[in-house]
């Protein structure tokens, strides 16, 4: 009975597998467009503000960037999952359900290095202190918030 009810799981689990390695695959490149693939362009360089992130006050701003400082500091490329962790979890979650966080780890750390500069770069406009980037992600003491030092312009 034991037996049965296995291979009847990997059966089932094999059948999933399948199925997703059957599904649509990349669409092979135009030979009459010379244009690049969509895999192989080039990832957007900035983060884009929203709106809303566009009417936050110096504060808030300094806030936001306080916490995010303090994560991406934890940010370690060594303690990241497995390549096969990650596999695994980008298969079952569609089937299964899930979260997705924790898939692309490289991505997110880029991801949130390129929120810092465009909130930074809010903080300048507004005539705000700014923070030095570089010095605050160096720091390691998980108990020293960083502070925005780079002074704000002359109005």
């Amino acid at each position: 009975m034991l037996r049965i009810r296995t291979f009847s799981l990997l059966l089932i689990a094999g059948a999933c597998l399948a199925g997703c390695a059957a599904g649509p695959g990349e669409a092979p490149p135009s030979l009459i467009n010379d244009s690049m693939p969509a895999s192989t362009a080039p990832a957007p360089a900035a983060y884009q503000l929203s709106p809303q992130e566009l009417g936050y006050s110096c504060k808030k701003l300094t806030g936001v960037m306080q916490v995010r400082i303090l994560q991406v500091r934890r940010y370690d490329p060594a303690e990241n999952p497995t390549m096969a962790a990650r596999s695994v979890q980008g298969v079952a979650t569609p089937i299964f359900g899930g979260t997705t966080v924790g898939i692309d780890p490289a991505g997110q750390h880029q991801r949130d290095l390129a929120m810092l500069e465009a909130y930074n770069g809010q903080l300048a406009r507004k005539n705000c202190k700014t923070f030095d980037i570089a010095a605050e992600l160096k720091k390691t003491d998980p108990l020293d918030t960083p502070q925005p030092t780079v002074p704000a312009r002359a109005r």
